[in-house]
């Protein structure tokens, strides 16, 4: 396999499907804002950013199956592969099971209102979650197919069902808040059943291709789970702890501060977020041949990789720093409607970039090869510290959505300074 090839192919096509998910992303922003009104979005973002953490409560499982499926095909050990992927799917079916009973209970017996600090109708926050939980626990088990996916080095197709979703997302809300005008519930039906749709079409896409691999209850290895949970649950250990750093953020400016405030802060981070977006673009098909490439002990590509990365982000840090001074134009262009921000908060997203993608670059490749151990109690301490720390700042130092961010950083810090070390002493005597 040339890896460069492949890399090339993942990038060129995926960046297209990309910028098309970004563009609808973009557009469907200010009309969201218009229909829901400051209150409703700000309550909207932050269940959105309850419920995509939980594509995370799988034990790891996807990202262990992820690597453990790509070293069965390096060896073109088709039966393995089976084994893996029928043990993975029944197993997040499983967790997916327990998730939803979970979260059920935690909607039914506790008072959303309290927890959102608003005043929109219990009844419409509790049936709003509901759908939304019963949805989200069908997606956590379809959605394994992005791992697949990007076992099988098609990394582009992942991107190239984000496009379709997010479009998909677009023209619904475009059209059916002219004709129905139940905000959350409608909000909340759209997202969940669009995301099943696709992960359905595609699924069965990917396995009409590779009917070899559909996954069957007699290819269920117990003994497997053990084997994908090595990985998994240190996956899983760092996912938890990323949920914290990275997720509570709209949930802890909500309930400190107020929704319309979570509003504001997550439109300032959406104009952040390209950078992530794209650079998670560029390292996700990384992480398959990372494994590929040290399994085959083809260490002078890592090398070389990992040195184009560390090019790439010098032009990023000037990209950033373009936003930095041009923030205050960009934003009126987007968003008609007064926002209130600082540039405290502007300086704090930036930062974050900086701090992040320079970190993932190395964080890709020790997962790619399973060197997780040390991240993980990194990634541990980090979570500990970020929502004391992201409370202290706001609370006690005033800074109000900026202090969130920067507690956020101060998180990331130590991981950014280690990683690279890390990746460094790996390499450092392979030939």
């Amino acid at each position: 396999m040339d890896k460069n090839s492949v890399f090339k192919t993942n990038v060129s096509f995926g960046l297209i499907w990309k910028f098309i998910t970004l563009l609808f992303t973009y557009l469907t922003v200010p009309i969201l804002l218009k229909y829901l009104g400051v209150e409703y979005y700000g309550v909207w973002v932050t269940i959105f950013t309850i419920l995509n953490a939980a594509y995370f409560m799988d034990l790891g499982i996807s990202l262990g199956v992820k690597n453990k499926l790509t070293t069965a095909l390096a060896k073109d050990d088709l039966k393995a592969a089976r084994v893996y992927i029928s043990t993975g799917y029944f197993s997040i079916a499983f967790i997916a099971g327990i998730a939803l009973v979970s979260g059920l209970c935690f909607i039914l017996v506790f008072n959303m209102q309290n927890i959102f600090n608003t005043n929109i109708s219990e009844a419409e926050l509790k049936f709003t979650l509901v759908i939304s939980v019963v949805l989200v626990a069908i997606s956590i088990v379809l959605n394994i197919y992005k791992s697949l996916l990007h076992a099988f080095q098609k990394s582009s197709k992942v991107e190239l069902a984000m496009a379709i979703y997010q479009g998909l997302i677009y023209l619904q809300i475009l059209f059916l808040p002219k004709i129905i005008d139940q905000p959350l519930i409608i909000i909340g039906l759209l997202y969940g059943v669009s995301n099943i749709l696709i992960a359905l079409v595609f699924s069965v896409l990917f396995f009409k291709k590779n009917k070899q691999i559909i996954p069957s209850f007699i290819y269920f290895k117990k003994d497997t789970i053990k084997e994908i949970l090595g990985l998994g649950v240190g996956f899983f250990i760092i996912q938890i702890a990323l949920i914290i750093i990275l997720t509570t953020d709209n949930i802890i400016i909500t309930y400190l501060i107020g929704p319309e405030a979570t509003a504001s802060y997550s439109i300032v981070n959406k104009l952040f977020q390209p950078f992530i977006i794209i650079s998670t673009f560029i390292f996700t098909p990384l992480w398959t041949l990372y494994t590929n490439a040290y399994c085959n002990k083809d260490f002078t590509w890592i090398r070389n990789t990992l040195t184009r990365l560390n090019q790439l982000y010098l032009v990023l840090i000037f990209l950033i720093i373009l936003l930095f001074f041009n923030f205050d134009w960009v934003i009126k262009f987007w968003i008609s409607e007064p926002l209130a921000y600082s540039d405290v908060l502007i300086l704090g997203m930036t930062l974050f970039v900086l701090i992040k993608i320079y970190g993932d670059i190395y964080l890709t490749f020790l997962n790619g090869i399973g060197v997780i151990k040390l991240q993980m109690w990194l990634f541990v301490l980090a979570a500990l510290i970020n929502i004391p720390l992201s409370v202290l700042l706001v609370k006690y130092f005033n800074l109000g959505t900026s202090g969130v961010i920067f507690a956020t950083c101060i998180s990331l810090l130590i991981l950014t300074i280690t990683m690279p070390i890390q990746a460094y002493l790996i390499l450092k005597n392979k030939k």
